[in-house]
């Protein structure tokens, strides 16, 4: 059998020395279909990083990405940063970095996301990775995107491979997470102090349904109890939240962009706990 081996002619040079090796894992129109793709990601911290970066590698060229932060030091542990980044913005240091990589993707970077910029944003996107920390916001990308029917990915980065996707058959975020605020404007939520504590205060034990993710975070013991009473940081470890960030970039190439990947529709949970060896399936309540 002859097999063609060559690059699509409206491929740089550049773009095929970098990608020839994933034809076979993909087909040439799939790897177009990466490439011409529109990513938006929100949130480019310890999994949103490492997942731009991973779709970089993988040929994709048009990413949005959107981050408020700057790095600090105790990014080092898992963010695509090093000493020389600490109070830079993120975004600004990412889409340096990405260029390094290949000079001819087209990044669209925003330092905020809110009612003000939320449909330009927006627009022209195919699909939105949510990995940010930020309720409020999420709660506001997630209405609108329902509006414009993106498909919306999301994973945590806990000691679990999994992830859910948002859409027009999903149940809707506020729901899934159990929050009272269907009823509220974005402005009403920012406005009500007792809501907004309540909304943060449902989000966290919602991750923690998880079997044996609660044990996980105890092997200093204290250190749960700590973390859900808000005293403690989020707890971080390179290897899983890059684990994370890898499985996300699977589903967002093969359920998000490419469709030939069932998608696992919120509040379904099928996952798997790699470090027990145990798949995962239930439905978040």
């Amino acid at each position: 059998m002859v097999i063609k081996y060559k690059k699509l002619e409206y491929w740089s040079d550049q773009y095929w020395s970098q990608i020839n090796r994933n034809i076979g894992f993909l087909k040439y129109s799939e790897q177009e279909k990466l490439r011409t793709a529109s990513i938006g990601i929100f949130g480019i911290g310890g999994l949103g990083g490492p997942l731009v970066d991973q779709l970089v590698r993988a040929g994709c060229e048009n990413i949005m990405i959107c981050d408020n932060d700057k790095f600090d030091s105790s990014n080092l542990n898992r963010q695509i940063c090093t000493n020389e980044d600490i109070n830079r913005f993120k975004v600004d240091v990412i889409e340096d970095y990405m260029k390094k990589i290949n000079s001819e993707i087209k990044i669209i970077k925003y330092y905020e996301v809110g009612q003000n910029n939320i449909t330009s944003i927006l627009k022209n996107l195919n699909v939105i990775v949510l990995a940010l920390d930020d309720l409020i916001a999420s709660i506001l990308i997630t209405r609108e995107c329902k509006k414009r029917d993106i498909p919306v990915l999301e994973s945590w980065a806990v000691p679990c491979l999994w992830s859910w996707w948002f859409t027009s058959e999903s149940m809707d975020y506020e729901r899934c997470y159990g929050l009272k605020t269907h009823n509220m404007t974005i402005a009403q939520i920012l406005k009500d102090k007792k809501q907004k504590s309540h909304t943060n205060e449902l989000f966290l034990p919602k991750i923690f349904q998880i079997p044996g993710i609660k044990e996980l975070y105890d092997r200093e013991p204290g250190f749960f109890n700590a973390l859900m009473a808000g005293t403690l940081a989020a707890r971080s470890f390179s290897p899983v939240v890059r684990l994370c960030a890898s499985f996300l970039a699977l589903d967002l190439i093969f359920a998000g962009i490419l469709q030939i990947k069932k998608k696992i529709l919120a509040p379904q949970i099928l996952g798997y706990d790699y470090i027990r060896f145990k798949l995962i399936e239930f439905n978040m309540k």
